[in-house]
């Protein structure tokens, strides 16, 4: 393994803002992964022009550091949400899913973006009896509700290449996407729109005081906007006293590790997952098996953690999973090994709008899902921001404000 923590993603250089100090605006955004450019992004569309975006060592993100899924649903598979939360919240729950994360594709049809976005499904995988019977049921719930799913035989996964599994479940709308191309093409849309992005400042603290926003960064000391949009994610507790009272959310390490190139083409045509989604994966635009998780297998579960040094063991537990559970013809040699820092909800749902201020928002806390909900995320943001309308079920299940 030769470039350990490091991300198969940021082979792409990242864009770098300015660095120098941040003037007082209108509204600055704290963060520039794909929360806080998408949230740029849609303030633009909505008329904002005086936009101060900010970030502390952007690569880090857990944007730039996660396995390139856009998936429907949310972390919990559908059969697992109807006992949660009832078949029709279920059924909601899924089709604001769908929304969200068709406002991804919708952005890269409308600006036409290079980020290798492709939407040709997903494959659930299960990997013993009782995981098989919730993907039957999960299958048999979306079909009910009229969504498209269906069931794939093990005979069928056997030809694409993988090896003691059970079923899975096919969802044909999920897409792919290059997370670091998405955020770069983005972010140069909003830089030709005059938004002002400046790097290496790290924000101690953020507070409503009076009128005012007061941001207080090193090494530039107080910087003041009307507003501000936290999009910090799993790092918003160490500059959000809301966030830290109410331990919104909780940091997690997720580890991928990549492949080299390899000489066959891959067989398995989706991206997918296995175990309940603990083990998720996709082959790359260059024929690399790109596979996280384990996490499950490691003491605490990796929870709880700011340190994004690889932990070997997960690293050794991923090359022995890839080992089970696919047929490769050749010796698979690994090249890349990574982490992030994602944000567990408190609610399993991510926390859009307003905080305990009038005017500090945030848009943070996607479960491991952040590239499926951060841009459609950051539209319903932006559309609380400026006063449209927005589905009751955000309001019931994502507004900050609820959660005590």
């Amino acid at each position: 393994m030769s470039n350990y923590s490091h991300s198969y993603w940021l082979e792409v250089p990242l864009i770098k803002g300015a660095s120098e100090r941040p003037r007082d605006s209108e509204l600055v955004i704290i963060g520039a992964g794909l929360t806080g450019v998408s949230a740029a992004y849609w303030l633009q569309q909505e008329g904002f022009t005086d936009i101060t975006l900010i970030d502390f060592e952007a690569e880090k993100s857990a944007s730039f550091r996660n396995c390139g899924h856009i998936l429907y649903g949310t972390v919990e598979s559908m059969a697992a949400m109807t006992a949660l939360h009832g078949e029709d919240t279920a059924k909601q729950l899924w089709g604001l899913s769908i929304d969200i994360c068709h406002q991804v594709r919708d952005t890269v049809a409308r600006h036409q973006l290079p980020v290798d976005y492709r939407q040709d499904g997903y494959l659930v995988i299960a990997i013993d009896e009782v995981e098989d019977g919730e993907v039957k049921k999960s299958v048999e719930l979306l079909n009910r509700n009229g969504f498209s799913s269906r069931y794939v035989s093990r005979a069928e996964l056997q030809g694409y290449g993988f090896k003691n599994v059970y079923g899975a479940r096919f969802e044909p709308g999920s897409a792919q996407a290059h997370p670091v191309k998405f955020r770069n093409e983005l972010l140069k849309i909003c830089l030709s729109r005059g938004l002002r992005y400046h790097s290496g400042v790290k924000v101690k603290e953020v507070a409503e005081n009076g009128d005012k926003v007061t941001l207080v960064t090193d090494p530039w000391g107080e910087v003041k906007a009307d507003a501000a949009v936290i999009a910090a994610n799993a790092y918003s507790p160490l500059l959000s006293s809301f966030f830290a009272k109410h331990r919104l959310v909780e940091p997690f390490r997720g580890q991928i590790i990549t492949s080299k190139v390899l000489k066959h083409k891959f067989k398995v045509p989706y991206p997918h997952s296995f175990d309940h989604g603990y083990e998720y994966a996709l082959v790359t635009e260059d024929n690399r098996l790109m596979i996280g998780g384990w996490r499950n297998h490691t003491p605490h579960g990796e929870v709880g953690t700011y340190d994004i040094g690889v932990n070997q063991f997960v690293d050794q537990g991923l090359r022995e999973f890839v080992t089970e559970h696919y047929s490769i013809d050749e010796v698979v040699d690994w090249e890349f090994s990574w982490s992030g820092i994602m944000a567990a909800s408190k609610t399993g749902f991510p926390f859009i709008g307003p905080t305990d201020s009038q005017r500090i928002f945030t848009c943070a806390g996607y479960t491991g899902h952040g590239f499926s909900w951060a841009h459609g995320s950051a539209k319903i943001l932006s559309d609380i921001m400026v006063g449209k309308p927005v589905p009751e079920l955000v309001r019931a299940k994502c507004n900050p404000r609820q959660i005590r």
